[in-house]
């Protein structure tokens, strides 16, 4: 079984009541920076990604005005429409209904869409989330109504929706596999609290849980610069990390 060393301990933080800010201590995840590790011994992905419409732009036809086709070919990753995933675009979860996250660059796009195929590449799921501000990181929750089957990969895309008020035919894509953990982990998980529940998905290559609980971290204490420099890191080991200083939305 895989295990990835970590530079520092994580100490235990308690929460009084909701209302009380969290009393947080640095997360072991210095190693994240040299790459995001996943699960060992996964069989190849099953379902595949569509070439280089996987790096869209996210931008509607009036902001690319004046910009040659090169131009845009080569555009930075701050300037795509990016979801947020290790650099194989390739994720997992323990969990039936995951969250996922993806990077909006500045558009002038009103809405993102996130769309859920299954295996057969039939679309089973979509959701719209507008956009007040851009560039910014969004996520997207998968309802109870839309459960992932153990073992199974599905393939999901965001695209930018224009004032036209449909999607952008092109878009940006991931995979995403929900897997099993076994019991002692479960039972660790069940037991653990916030920053160690990030430490145990990390460790063990859980990439939506790790990045989901983190999220709810920053977003819990915004001004936490111990935060953001493990979020840093989680991105960095992703090859993400010019994406990290991105304000996070709910």
């Amino acid at each position: 079984m895989f295990y990835k060393k970590f530079h520092q301990h994580v100490a235990l933080f308690a929460i009084a009541t909701c209302l009380q800010p969290i009393a947080f201590s640095t997360l072991a995840i210095d190693a994240l920076a040299e790459g995001f590790e996943p699960p060992p011994n996964q069989p190849a992905p099953t379902v595949t990604l569509g070439g280089g419409r996987r790096s869209s732009d996210g931008k509607c036809p009036k902001d690319r005005d004046g910009q040659s086709t090169d131009r845009i070919a080569k555009e930075s990753i701050e300037q795509r429409l990016t979801p947020l995933l290790p650099s194989s675009h390739r994720g997992f979860t323990v969990l039936a209904n995951p969250t996922f996250f993806a990077y909006v660059p500045k558009t002038s796009a009103i809405a993102v869409e996130f769309t859920l195929e299954n295996q057969l590449g039939r679309g089973i799921y979509q959701q719209r989330v507008n956009l007040t501000s851009s560039p910014a990181i969004i996520s997207f929750q998968l309802p109870a109504t839309t459960p992932l089957e153990l073992g199974k990969d599905y393939k999901w895309l965001v695209s930018v929706v224009c004032e036209t008020g449909d999607p952008e035919d092109t878009f940006s894509e991931g995979i995403v596999r929900r897997i099993q953990l076994n019991s002692a982990l479960m039972a660790q998980l069940d037991k653990a609290s916030a920053s160690d529940r990030v430490s145990l998905y990390t460790k063990f290559g859980i990439w939506h849980e790790a990045l989901a609980e983190l999220a709810k971290l920053r977003l819990s204490q915004p001004g936490s610069n111990e935060l953001q420099v493990t979020w840093q890191n989680l991105l960095k080991g992703s090859g993400l990390e010019s994406l990290a200083k991105t304000p996070l939305k709910n």
